[in-house]
């Protein structure tokens, strides 16, 4: 009898999978994921010119990425500790990732004058992505969505043209605007040689500053339209073991984001320093 008690689970679980493949799962309902990314007005302004001063939802988004980070900066200041708790020692580990892992490990010189801006863009663009996989009422129709900040162009370039502008301003700041750019070739080559690596020189800053910005928002918008994609088959479907499947899918890949939010912040910072400590140390 004990033997039999095995199979007999294993018949149940299968009768159970083929009862909710079988038994219908309601009305199919619809659900447009390109509208989930459409940038609509939240909170219609007034146009001053060509300019249109609309609230969109990547303008609330970035205002709640910055509420988050100011929050968590006065709270953390009010309770330092000798003896951090778990909250504390987690960010004092982010702290000192920025800092030792990402900026002093690629910086030979400057590191301690440009870890301000390396650190706020990486903690900026973390908050920003966790964010984004908080689900809120700025989806169609005010309904719960995902949506991050930085899964829109228009953030993406604005914070690689940070970096794009801080790098040139660091190299010429050191080294003089004739310095700084005399640097981009190698003085010994021959002139047509010379001005040939100059050129591609200009082409490669050029695709640092589009590879930055698109990097960051290619991984971002694929994930959230993956998971948007998931949901929406979830409501096609006309099968409680279909959706089942769907949804224990999503689950996995909403953890996948979890890691992919971190590690696309870490790229930008990390590449930001390594752009500016460039700039500072380029010698041919």
């Amino acid at each position: 009898m004990k033997k039999r008690l095995p199979w007999i689970w294993v018949l149940v679980g299968l009768a159970a999978v083929v009862g909710l493949f079988l038994i219908p799962g309601g009305h199919s309902q619809t659900l447009q994921v390109a509208q989930e990314f459409e940038i609509k007005p939240i909170i219609k302004l007034p146009a001053i010119g060509p300019v249109d001063l609309s609230v969109t939802k990547p303008v609330i988004y970035l205002w709640l990425a910055t509420a988050v980070l100011v929050a968590v900066a006065i709270v953390i200041a009010r309770i330092l500790k000798a003896q951090p708790g778990r909250v504390q020692a987690l960010l004092e580990l982010l702290y000192s990732l920025a800092r030792d892992g990402i900026v002093r490990t690629t910086m030979t010189s400057g590191a301690d004058t440009w870890f301000p801006f390396v650190g706020a863009a990486f903690f900026f663009i973390l908050v920003s992505n966790i964010l984004g996989l908080v689900p809120l009422p700025f989806g169609e129709h005010h309904q719960l969505s995902f949506y991050a900040a930085t899964g829109n162009l228009n953030v993406t370039i604005t914070l690689a043209l940070f970096t794009f502008v801080f790098t040139h301003y660091a190299g010429i700041h050191k080294k003089g605007a004739i310095g700084y750019f005399k640097g981009w070739a190698i003085p010994s080559a021959p002139p047509v040689l010379r001005q040939l690596i100059f050129f591609m020189h200009i082409i490669s800053e050029i695709f640092r500053l589009v590879s930055l910005s698109v990097r960051l928002f290619a991984n971002m918008l694929a994930g959230h339209a993956i998971l948007a994609v998931f949901f929406a088959m979830a409501l096609v479907f006309q099968s409680y073991l279909i959706a089942g499947v769907l949804q224990v899918g999503s689950v996995a890949l909403y953890l996948f984001e979890i890691f992919i939010a971190f590690i696309q912040a870490f790229i930008f910072a990390i590449l930001s320093a390594v752009y500016i400590g460039g700039a500072l140390e380029e010698e041919h």
